[in-house]
């Protein structure tokens, strides 16, 4: 029998701090030793498009934005970013039943890569220009996930994996996001880890993991 106890795990963190490396480990660990059949999903539900999917179709839309780097919108519109965001909003409070009731009442586990937190803290990659306690104030229609994996490192580091952000960046969204994470309430659900070793990061979630799931390491 599937457990029940982890239903949905969300992973966030600044660009270049290992989140993919690690997101895509565990997912495998998850598959091979817990037997657990895994959807990936990225950012929301996904039942709306993105917004320029609209103008430009959804296969061309999705390959501007991957060929766009994160953060580069010029939306400085609040009406704009009001649209943008309650567009979004309604994918994520319309989806997340969507997909509650798709895969997660088969016994499957969604893995998020990023999630909420990112309207809250980093609304740029989504080219939005709205403050923080606004979107915040949302968070509560929103499912909260079983598990919430915050990855972080040196900026240095960081930098050397990758450009897109500055240092003063990275200090400060990664600031906000751990802040943030230290002062839910079930602090079980929102962890922060310094990913420093790849081994010793994903032994760290799988015994989250197992704890949540009522098995020991050896599961």
């Amino acid at each position: 029998m599937k457990n029940n106890k982890v239903r949905i795990i969300t992973f966030s963190g600044v660009d270049g701090a290992g989140k993919t490396t690690i997101l895509t480990e565990f997912s495998r660990i998850l598959a091979t030793k817990y037997q657990e059949n895994i959807v990936f999903l990225r950012h929301r539900p996904s039942i709306l498009p993105i917004l320029s999917a609209i103008k430009h179709g959804r296969k061309k839309a999705s390959e501007k934005t991957m060929e766009s780097l994160p953060r580069t919108g010029g939306n400085k519109s609040k009406l704009s970013s009001y649209i943008r965001f309650f567009y979004y909003l309604t994918d994520f409070i319309l989806g997340q039943w969507i997909v509650y009731f798709k895969y997660s009442l088969n016994g499957k586990i969604i893995i998020y890569d990023r999630y909420y937190f990112d309207f809250i803290f980093d609304s740029r990659r989504s080219n939005i220009d709205l403050s923080e306690g606004f979107v915040s104030f949302f968070y509560r229609f929103v499912f909260k996930p079983e598990m919430n994996i915050f990855l972080y490192a040196d900026p240095d580091i960081i930098l050397q994996r990758k450009q897109e952000l500055d240092k003063q960046t990275i200090e400060k969204l990664t600031q906000k996001y751990v802040s943030f994470f230290n002062k839910q309430k079930n602090n079980k659900q929102y962890i922060c880890i310094e990913n420093i070793d790849i081994s010793d990061t994903l032994e760290h979630i799988e015994k989250i993991y197992s704890e949540k799931i009522g098995k020991g390491e050896n599961a």
